[in-house]
């Protein structure tokens, strides 16, 4: 379909856009394609927004954003969504959540993603262990199928 073509276009204008450090521009052809529920492009705004990257800084917002691209299954979504939950920015501190959003992002084949997994297991008991896998099942159960 055309749309998608379009999509896939403005998503990489906006990647080229972030890679030079034109952040305006990336979070200004980025955010469209977030609200229509691109994984990517959620992934790149509560990014943005967590670090303050052409747009003020916004724990809250990118935290929003970064839930959105972790349901969706984007992976780099789901470690930085655990992340915020590990540190408790935007999000309460939640050490079963940070582990489970990290176990999905390895699942998904982010690497990155083992550290955030195992100190948050690191810092749990073991109900809240226990706690924490049934959560990477329930969450994993409703992620989108892989393509």
């Amino acid at each position: 379909p055309p749309a998608r073509a379009d999509a896939e276009d403005e998503f990489r204008r906006g990647l080229s856009a972030y890679n030079t450090g034109d952040y305006v521009t990336a979070y200004r052809l980025w955010l469209p394609l977030a609200e229509n529920a691109e994984p990517r492009a959620e992934a790149g705004v509560g990014f943005m927004l967590f670090r303050g990257l052409g747009v003020a800084l916004d724990d809250k917002e990118a935290a929003r954003w970064l839930t959105r691209a972790a349901e969706h299954g984007q992976a780099e979504g789901q470690l930085m969504l655990g992340l915020l939950h590990y540190y408790g920015r935007g999000v309460q501190r939640s050490y079963v959540r940070a582990f489970a959003w990290c176990e999905l992002a390895t699942m998904n084949g982010n690497a990155d993603a083992s550290l955030c997994r195992d100190a948050s297991l690191e810092s749990m008991s073991g109900p809240d262990r226990e706690e924490a896998f049934r959560l990477v099942v329930e969450l994993r159960e409703r992620q989108p199928a892989r393509k």
